[in-house]
Formats: C-alpha cells, sequence, structure tokens
C-alpha cells in the first residue's frame, strides 16, 4: 500500500467513525461514488473524440434532470466549482471596473476576489447581529452605486433573504443583474423547502451541487432565461475561433455522479423538510442544554444551519474539543445538519447529539463521550 493510500484508509476510518455537522458538506450515496470512480474519471467529452457519444448523452441528460429537479428552463453543469459559477455570471454580465454588490464577509458573503478580475466591491447593507438585509438602505445604495451585478445569497443563511424587494428595485432602477448564490441551500430549494429565488425575480441561479444538494463537489447554473443561459454557456463551449473560457474538460466522471444524485433528490422530495425539522430540533435541544444558539425568538433557523451564540475564541476551541470526540462542525460555531439527514438521522438522535455536545462544551471532551458518539455514529450509518 502506497503512503497516500495508508493516509486515504486513515481519512475514512476517522470520518466513519464520526458524526459530521459540518455546514458545507454531505455524504454521497454508492451509486454517486461508484460514477465518480468510474473509467469516465480519465475522459473527455467533446465529440472530437471517438467513443464520447455517450459521455455528451450523460451531459445532456444530466441538464435534463436539473431542468426537471428545479423546474427551470435551462441549467449547466460544467463548472467544476461554485467559485467558477461566480465567475461566470461576473464575466458574463460585467465589464472591467464595473461594481459588484455583494453582502460582506462579516455576515457570510462570498469573499470573492473582485479586484483581482478589475471589479469593484460595494457591500450590501445588513444587520450584523440578525444577517438580515436591510432592504430600505440597499434600495438605497443601488440607486447610488448603480452596480451591474447583485449577487445575493451567503454562507451564514438561516433564514429568507428579500429577493423579491431587491430584484424589484433593481428593475425599477433600470440596471444590473439580480442572481442567487444558491450554495448552501440548493437542495432545500430542489424540495421547495426554503425560497424560490428564480420566481422571486433573480434572473439567476448557482451554487456547488455538494451541501445541502448531495452531489459530488462541483457547481451547477439555473436560469429561465434563454438570453442570460446562452451567455453563459458561452464560457464552457470549446470554440476555436473565440477560445476556451472558464473550463475546457467539465470532468464527466463529476457530472455523471451528479445526475445520479439528482435522480435520488427527484425521489426524495421530503429531504429538504426533514433537514429543517432536524436543524430546528437540535438547535432547541442545544439551547436548553445550555449551548447558547442564536435565534430563539425566530425558531432558530429555517435552513439546515444552526449559529451559536458564543464568542470567535470559545467557538475555535468547541471546535478543537469536538473533534476530539469525533463531531465535526466549523470554527465559527456554525453547525449544519444536511448530512446527518442525508444518511438518516431523526429528531429523537437530535436530542442525542445536542446531549453529547453539552457534555464537551460544559466539560470538554473524554472518552465515555468519545465512545457514545461511536455507539451513535455506528447505529446510524448501519
Amino acid at each position: 500500500m502506497s503512503y497516500v493510500q495508508s493516509l486515504i484508509e486513515e481519512y475514512e476510518k476517522q470520518r466513519s467513525k464520526g458524526i459530521n455537522l459540518i455546514a458545507s458538506e454531505n455524504i454521497l450515496s454508492p451509486a454517486v461514488k461508484k460514477a465518480l470512480s468510474s473509467d469516465l474519471a480519465s475522459r473527455y467529452h467533446t465529440e472530437w473524440y471517438g467513443g464520447s457519444s455517450l459521455a455528451v448523452e450523460i451531459i445532456e441528460k444530466t441538464e435534463e434532470l436539473a431542468r426537471k429537479l428545479y423546474n427551470v428552463k435551462h441549467a449547466i453543469v460544467n463548472p467544476l466549482s461554485g467559485n467558477i459559477c461566480d465567475l461566470t455570471v461576473l464575466f458574463s454580465f460585467t465589464s472591467p471596473n464595473d461594481k459588484i454588490a455583494m453582502l460582506p464577509f462579516s455576515v457570510g458573503g462570498y469573499p470573492l476576489g473582485l479586484g483581482k478580475f478589475d471589479r469593484k466591491r460595494v457591500d450590501i447593507p445588513a444587520d450584523p447581529e440578525t444577517l438580515d438585509i436591510d432592504v430600505e438602505l440597499t434600495v438605497e445604495m443601488l440607486g447610488k452605486e448603480r452596480p451591474e451585478l447583485i449577487i445575493l445569497g451567503s454562507s451564514f443563511i438561516l433564514f429568507p433573504q428579500p429577493v423579491r424587494e431587491i430584484s424589484k428595485a433593481v428593475k425599477e432602477i433600470g440596471s444590473g443583474q439580480c442572481v442567487f448564490d444558491g450554495a448552501h441551500l440548493l437542495g432545500l430549494i430542489a424540495s421547495g423547502q426554503f425560497q424560490d429565488p428564480l420566481n422571486e425575480g433573480a434572473k439567476v441561479l448557482f451554487g456547488s451541487t455538494h451541501k445541502t444538494l448531495y452531489g459530488p463537489q462541483g457547481g451547477i447554473i439555473l436560469t429561465n432565461s434563454a438570453e442570460h443561459a446562452n451567455a453563459m454557456r458561452n464560457y464552457f463551449e470549446i470554440d476555436l475561433d473565440t477560445g476556451i473560457g472558464l473550463v475546457d474538460n467539465p470532468h464527466m466522471n463529476r457530472i455523471a455522479a451528479l445526475g445520479i444524485a439528482i435522480e435520488e433528490m427527484l425521489e426524495d422530495q421530503d429531504y429538504g423538510k426533514r433537514v429543517i425539522q432536524n436543524a430546528k430540533t437540535l438547535a432547541k435541544a442545544l439551547d436548553e442544554l445550555g449551548v447558547p444558539v442564536r435565534f430563539k425568538e425566530r425558531d432558530y433557523t429555517e435552513s439546515h444551519q444552526i449559529l451559536l451564540d458564543i464568542e470567535p475564541e470559545r467557538a475555535e476551541k468547541l471546535c478543537q474539543e469536538l473533534e476530539e470526540v469525533g463531531i465535526f462542525i466549523d470554527v465559527a460555531g456554525r453547525i449544519g445538519v444536511a448530512e446527518i439527514t442525508h444518511r438518516g438521522m431523526s429528531p429523537p438522535d437530535m436530542g442525542d447529539i445536542a446531549e453529547l455536545i453539552s457534555d464537551v462544551y460544559s466539560h470538554g471532551p473524554n472518552e465515555e463521550i468519545k465512545s457514545r458518539v461511536l455507539r451513535l455514529g455506528r447505529i446510524t450509518q448501519s
């Protein structure tokens, strides 16, 4: 066995024994994993090469499935990541020196390096305590700054955002495009359980495919506008006259795996409902056990995310302590239930997990807690 193989085995052993509550991750089904390791992993999709016709069909079928899942007219599955999706809308709808309106990182905005692409960032006004967008100030900012692109969505997103109000203001101003980065929410949106950004006025919905949408790492772009779809698809076409854009090889194994994941989600329309139920249950249980949780007055959350109400230093320490017993969260005190819901965990399990986290929060990690984590993990993974 090679050294890297041994590291992979060690990593998988660690993860299989633990309980993953990282909000930006999910687990893949055996069928999705099998597609990733198939012969497609080393192949191209272009008809320039013999033997590629089935690969082209896989792309077409996956996009067809995506259109069905999200009830949209156009889907693009070529992006290799959510970040490539961001760059696609950036290059499709803006030019150098244009202004781009996004939420600041302090309230969960994506830290896209706009300056590296000769664009200027304008912050969307938001309350640092509630994380809510201030619609009145945002409309005022839009009229003053007139950004060419307004990107809604967030990494910390527990409640719907005012897509309808902001997209209406953009239309009235007559300048710019309003789009929605749904990276964290695509599985919930597909299940009809969060908000529907496209029907609320956003021109494009995009994001990564491995969070609440339980596919492989990658990206997807969705829109009802043929004009917008054509502009964005241009960055993925292999055109020898205009040259290659953002992606030349979209990784066929990834697209096939995504297609299988979408097929699974089409058969699992209650998934989003179960996710939100688990999130609310876990948040309430944590709060009742003395682990401070934000937004109690709003029933904690309307997504897969929970935010602990503790100082950054304490959140980082808790992350490290939980890792010692096999529970994984992030250093910001953000907890997600998408993966454990996909594994089959239900509200009663949330009470057990809350007790484990509470014990670590109050007393620190120990072997007894680690054994309890292992037992719960084995029960839910069997």
